[in-house]
């Protein structure tokens, strides 16, 4: 196979007064890249990335780079300092999808695209965080209802609520403790009452099929099924 060959150039022998003027190139405004590192601080430990990557993806670094003084990041002993709600993992994920997983999406885990929501998000990496909610949609399947609406809260990703929560209106298991505790008090009022709700309708049509007569709630239900209902939810011993 033969070798490349660089384009002919002017012979030395050409002289002065025959040569073509020398043209003068513009340093192209995008792809005309310094080489540039920036020492960042991340809890305990030390790095140094292209000033270019961070500039380029993130608005808290632009800004942080752009108002510091002229020796911020350029040594071991002036590093950019990182919020301190961004951990030196989440970090590690954001960088391994920046410099490598962002050629291959699929490289990365449903584990990794929720850090790199929550990293992207707080350094203001906007392009990223974009990514990252439409890769974490299209995988919603497999992201449990309880962190897909604590996630959409903390984000601000409205579109992931409404089915997160009829996912848990729906289902035949109610709350466990744990998720009640992760959800609070308010978003867990609201499922019941939206499950209450649900199960009332359900029997109403049921009736309505089967007896031609929509069901009426009693004024006072069975005292005997109220006080086997509070045992079985609050394991008491005895009647209520």
């Amino acid at each position: 196979m033969p070798r490349p060959r660089l384009p002919a150039t002017k012979s030395s022998s050409v002289t002065t007064e025959t040569a073509e003027p020398r043209v003068e190139c513009k340093k192209h405004p995008v792809f005309y890249m310094q080489e540039a590192m920036v020492v960042l601080r991340v809890q305990e430990s030390l790095y140094k990335i292209h000033r270019y990557l961070l500039e380029h993806h993130s608005d808290y670094f632009r800004t942080v780079l752009a108002e510091g003084d002229d020796s911020l990041g350029r040594s071991d002993e002036r590093p950019v300092p990182l919020p301190p709600d961004v951990t030196q993992e989440a970090f590690d994920c954001l960088l391994n999808f920046l410099y490598h997983g962002i050629y291959d999406p699929t490289s990365m885990s449903l584990g990794d695209w929720t850090t790199i929501l929550r990293v992207s998000t707080h350094l203001q990496c906007t392009t990223v965080r974009r990514y990252a909610i439409r890769e974490l949609t299209a995988r919603r399947s497999s992201l449990p209802a309880i962190d897909a609406i604590i996630l959409a809260k903390e984000h601000d990703i409205p579109s992931w609520l409404g089915p997160a929560y009829a996912e848990l209106v729906r289902r035949l298991d109610p709350l466990s403790d744990e998720e009640a505790e992760r959800l609070g008090a308010r978003i867990v009022a609201q499922v019941a009452r939206a499950r209450e709700k649900l199960r009332e309708e359900e029997y109403a049509q049921f009736q309505q099929r089967r007896y031609g007569a929509k069901y009426v709630l009693p004024e006072r239900p069975d005292e005997q099924l109220v006080a086997r209902a509070v045992n079985d939810v609050f394991c008491l011993s005895g009647s209520a």
